[in-house]
């Protein structure tokens, strides 16, 4: 009985300090009123940086302008992925590979100006192999890839949310 008042007392107080430091689950941002009328540029392809960007701002409550010609702002971005191998082994067969992602990217508004001067982001992962199984290799590649798009799309959001007017 003394043990299990005492374990409920434990759970309580790490509730009460989890609560009491602002620990929240990590989820999307609650968009700002200067991203509504935006249009992404280019964001068909919805595995490309700019699909992840337009459905994390649409996700965000952002109201993104269905056209470039309805739009209050028009963002521009490129990606680019490069792989590097860092490690081989015996064989001559990659161990490690570097991955990088770099992006730019710019916002005019409705008449051409410049509303966000060109902003250059890069992320860089590694990417470990056991030298054996080629499918799941391929496949931890596709995921780091995706991940790359997530965290540079959250990137690019902070950064238009605190930037454009």
């Amino acid at each position: 009985m003394m043990a299990r008042r005492w374990r409920s007392v434990c759970y309580l107080s790490i509730l009460l300090i989890l609560a009491g430091c602002g620990f929240h689950l990590k989820g999307h941002h609650q968009a700002t009123p200067n991203l509504n009328g935006l249009f992404v540029e280019n964001a068909e392809n919805r595995q490309s940086l700019a699909g992840v960007l337009q459905r994390d701002l649409r996700a965000s409550g952002a109201r993104l302008a269905a056209s470039a010609a309805a739009a209050e702002h028009r963002l521009s971005l490129s990606e680019v992925f490069k792989y590097r191998v860092l490690s081989v082994d015996e064989n001559g067969k990659a161990l490690e590979y570097e991955l990088r992602l770099k992006s730019n990217f710019s916002v005019v508004d409705r008449e051409g100006k410049t509303a966000l001067p060109d902003q250059h982001l890069e992320l860089v992962r590694e990417l470990t192999y056991s030298g054996t199984d080629e499918l799941g290799r391929r496949n931890e590649a596709k995921l780091v890839r995706g991940d790359m798009r997530t965290d540079m799309a959250d990137q690019i959001v902070r950064r238009l949310q605190a930037q454009l007017n």
